[in-house]
């Protein structure tokens, strides 16, 4: 008998390490998807600052025009067509083939594609790298018209950003929230934005950087409202569809000749 506890106890304590091994593996898996820094992109950098590489951007190269004109050079023009960054974070660079770029601004691609060349060319090619824009954005969140991405503009402020993302009426303009996230020291700045509106003091109209997420909250009514809201949209749905099955039916006695007077919700 007590040989065979000290089996089942040993099954049990290898079972219990196998499990406990198994949290473990998934807890490491699970950590090396973490990141420390950062918004957890590949590419990162300040577009206010300076532009850079981002995965939905577009890329152009401009050449001299004596480039063309060199002996086995024909496919340089491939890099005056604009091509977006593949989903890998490439472009392709005729002569060379795919090369990095996430993450790289103008004067660092412009650089990084002439070095490129000069490997595989008798020559130096002065290139010169443009990241068409557009493709930068913001996030409204909370009572907002324009929820979700909100693309960047040049110089954007919070009242810029505001005025974009169009507030409802049951926003708290007292209690405007611009979070800047990061992985490591996450930001958040309570603004007053009414005050900004009515005072014109601007000393809160911060600068609005890409990524950021700008929060609207609704007023202690609006919450009630949005609660209600909340509560009777299952009620709604079911009513409606009522209304629809009963038009449907209506519309079957009407087409059959049934229908002898109100059928309303005679089902």
């Amino acid at each position: 008998m007590a040989w065979r506890r000290s089996a089942l106890a040993t099954l049990l304590l290898a079972l219990a390490g196998l499990l406990a091994a198994c949290g473990s593996y998934e807890e490491v898996r699970i950590r090396q998807l973490m990141h420390e820094k950062g918004f957890g992109t590949r590419a990162n950098g300040d577009a206010t600052r300076e532009n850079y590489v981002g995965g939905l951007d577009q890329i152009q190269f401009l050449l001299p025009p004596e480039a063309a004109l060199q002996v086995g050079t024909e496919r340089l023009a491939e890099l005056t067509v604009i091509q977006p960054v593949g989903i890998d974070g490439t472009i392709f660079v005729p002569y060379v083939g795919p090369i990095y770029v996430l993450g790289k601004t103008e004067a660092e691609l412009a650089a990084m594609v002439r070095a490129q060349l000069r490997a595989v060319l008798t020559f130096d090619v002065a290139v010169q790298a443009r990241i068409k824009p557009g493709n930068k954005y913001f996030y409204a969140i909370g009572e907002v018209g324009r929820k979700g991405p909100v693309p960047m503009l040049p110089d954007l402020t919070l009242m810029d950003a505001m005025f974009s993302a169009q507030w409802t009426n049951l926003a708290n303009l007292g209690r405007v929230y611009v979070i800047r996230p990061d992985a490591d020291n996450p930001l958040v700045i309570d603004v007053n934005f009414r005050e900004i509106l009515t005072t014109g003091d601007t000393t809160p109209n911060i600068q609005i950087r890409e990524r950021d997420i700008l929060y609207v909250p609704p007023t202690f009514l609006g919450l009630i409202a949005r609660l209600l809201q909340r509560l009777l949209e299952p009620v709604a749905l079911a009513v409606q569809t009522m209304f629809g099955l009963a038009q449907v039916r209506s519309a079957y006695d009407v087409f059959t000749g049934d229908a002898t007077g109100p059928i309303f919700f005679r089902f």
